[in-house]
């Protein structure tokens, strides 16, 4: 007999042979899953998605974040909004009392050393002691041979760091920091009004210059000694405007109203009109002033407003930026009681058109729909109806997308239009929230003291929605896709409100810092991890114990991306996370348009490769139990953002015996 016969491998016995069986678990491209019963999950569930983004075919890592700009004080950003016309994209962002001008990147603040001594990215700061100018990293990735002090490496490298200020002060002294702001072109050009909810006057923009839309001018005239045509005064007796027709340079001969007697032949009664330095209403009424309005909207060239704690709404003459408020009473349109929220369009179709409705909205969750050009004649303006939502979470937590209008709740987010045919409770069931109810519904026990915002990212995909407040380690947000609805949740993002200019996305945190997203892959100089537990795998055996042996991961991503991958699992319905992966050894950048530096990146540099897929290759597993969960865990930490793709997870199993 052949001396190789005794290394000839012999089959193992029938009853002792593994039955390995493989099956393949897609990315959960539907989100996290959490109104379907575990024991029956749909595939492409998930029970966490933390820094995934649901796409149309897996899951993406999601980028990084960095510092924007830092206003002077370290309280929460409450809210913001943009300005927009041919030449210019603005920013703007408010506190409890202060309005800034925050489309210049300026973070301020800091002390020496650095935050990353070795590795320089855009936002790391510090004060210069010496004179105490701020200094900022105005390119990503700047590396030194060794670490370096403050000093050392600003003066060795100058062209490096940029000599920044505060953001500029738009308003100070203001009552409470949460705007609405809504835009008109008209002839005389492009303006912005935006109010807070606590009723501080008007403030106007025409993309130059702020003003302040309350009647705050003295009473008396402008030039006491010389009155020149145009001058204006306010009359206390009747709090009606009076103009200098003609100029007239006697001396004055008393008060105004003394004056004004004396002479009628040179004043007459001046209703501010379109581009009038006012917004007024009727003497005796709460807005009299331009005061006590709290929420702005535009509806079929027009500007609406909302009174402070009432149900009256007013609105100004088509195409006006100012002038007379005429009043529109929504007492007895209501059956809640309660007050006006916020007002915005609804459309059955995708755009402006003849169907477009006015929503006014109530704190009660009440609907209530208008439509019509002038809501001042009977025949072209009338109610079309009257319908129930659960309470909004805030004046800001709504979005027009397409022509259907978003509102979050306390029941979830909810389209206006399921709210016609069906009753509150089963709106729940059209939410687009309803596949997370349970973590809405917590996150509303937890912060509804906070106002919400929704905010969509056309470039990104992805609709955002404010999870506000929440202590370090505790603060995320919900992302959700804007085409199919999956839902995941973005950890490690401050984020009380959200703000957009051009294609870039930024949100403002609860220490007054404005942050950029989707950018590098560490957030503000701190790594995070994402993590991922898939839906609960049967393995076509529901009533069977079962043993995964082996995974295996595959991913789509740049072949010199950092990442590394870490699998495992989790059974019987209870979530057990293991310790996160470390981090990948962070590669060099790419000679590329947005990541190569200057003066170093090469133009001629061969083009990276498109991505690859990439695998982890078979992973041992070996845990039993009757319903698994996989686990992809990552740690991001890399100067680029991360392009990382999950595909799917391939699976051996073996099915045991029954256990009774």
């Amino acid at each position: 007999m052949s001396q190789h016969q005794f290394f000839r491998r012999a089959a193992v016995p029938a009853q002792v042979a593994q039955q390995l069986q493989t099956t393949t678990i897609p990315a959960p491209t539907r989100g996290i899953i959490q109104n379907e019963n575990e024991a029956f999950m749909q595939p492409g569930g998930a029970v966490i998605c933390d820094n995934w983004r649901p796409t149309m075919k897996g899951l993406s890592l999601r980028g990084g974040c960095v510092l924007w700009a830092q206003l002077p004080e370290t309280t929460p950003v409450v809210s913001s909004f943009e300005y927009v016309d041919a030449t210019k994209h603005m920013m703007f962002a408010a506190n409890a009392t202060k309005l800034y001008d925050v489309t210049a990147s300026s973070p301020a603040g800091g002390s020496p050393p650095w935050k990353n001594l070795t590795a320089y990215k855009i936002g790391d700061r510090a004060t210069d002691t010496a004179d105490s100018t701020v200094w900022i990293a105005n390119s990503d990735h700047i590396t030194g041979a060794a670490p370096l002090t403050f000093a050392q490496f600003r003066t060795a490298a100058p062209t490096v760091w940029t000599l920044t200020t505060a953001p500029p002060l738009v308003k100070a002294g203001q009552t409470s920091g949460n705007y609405a702001a809504s835009q008109m072109a008209n002839a005389s050009g492009n303006w912005l009004i935006a109010v807070n909810d606590a009723g501080d006057p008007p403030l106007r923009f025409n993309g130059t210059t702020w003003t302040s839309l309350a009647t705050t001018t003295p009473t008396s005239w402008v030039n006491s000694g010389v009155y020149v045509v145009g001058n204006r005064a306010l009359d206390t007796t009747d709090y009606t405007y009076w103009k200098c027709l003609v100029a007239h340079t006697a001396s004055p001969t008393g008060t105004f109203n003394a004056d004004r007697t004396a002479h009628p032949t040179y004043w007459a009664l001046d209703i501010p009109i379109d581009g009038g330095p006012w917004i007024v209403g009727p003497p005796g009424s709460a807005v009299e002033t331009g005061r006590n309005l709290v929420y702005v909207c535009k509806y079929r060239g027009r500007f609406y407003f909302i009174e402070l704690n009432s149900m009256n709404a007013w609105y100004l003459p088509l195409n006006s930026v100012g002038g007379a408020l005429f009043q529109i009473p929504l007492s007895g349109a209501a059956t809640k009681g309660g007050k006006l929220l916020f007002c915005a369009s609804w459309s059955i179709d995708a755009g402006d058109g003849i169907d477009d409705k006015l929503v006014f909205a109530t704190d009660q969750g009440e609907l209530l729909i208008f439509t019509g050009g002038d809501p001042g004649v009977a025949a072209s303006w009338r109610q079309e109806g009257r319908y129930d939502i659960s309470p909004p979470l805030g004046m800001n937590a709504h979005i027009l997308i397409g022509g259907e209008l978003m509102v979050a709740t306390v029941d979830g987010i909810v389209p206006v239009s399921g709210a016609i045919t069906k009753s509150r409770t089963e709106l729940e069931l059209a939410a687009i929230t309803r596949t997370i109810k349970p973590m809405w519904r917590e996150e509303v026990t937890d912060k509804r003291e906070y106002p919400w915002t929704m905010f969509k990212w056309d470039e990104y995909g992805s609709i955002f929605t404010t999870l506000p407040g929440g202590l370090p380690g505790e603060q995320r947000c919900l992302v959700t896709n804007a085409a199919t609805g999956a839902h995941a949740r973005f950890t490690g993002w401050d984020a009380m409100c959200f703000m957009k200019m051009r294609e870039n996305a930024f949100f403002g945190t609860q220490t007054g810092q404005i942050m950029q997203m989707d950018r590098t892959g560490y957030d503000n100089g701190i790594l995070y991890v994402a993590t991922l537990v898939g839906g609960w795998e049967m393995f076509q055996s529901p009533s069977q114990t079962v043993t995964w042996r082996q995974a295996r991961a595959s991913f789509s991503a740049r072949s010199r991306e950092p990442f590394v991958p870490q699998l495992s699992a989790t059974t019987d319905y209870v979530v057990v996370l293991p310790q996160p992966p470390q981090a990948g050894d962070d590669a060099a950048i790419y000679d590329v348009w947005g990541e190569g530096l200057w003066d170093t990146a090469k133009w001629d540099a061969a083009v990276p490769p498109k991505n690859v897929i990439r695998n982890t290759g078979w992973v041992s597993i070996g845990m039993t139990g009757f319903s698994h969960a996989p686990i992809v865990q990552v740690t991001v930490a890399q100067q680029t953002k991360p392009e990382v793709d999950l595909i799917n997870i391939a699976a051996t199993f073996e099915r045991d015996a029954i256990v009774v």
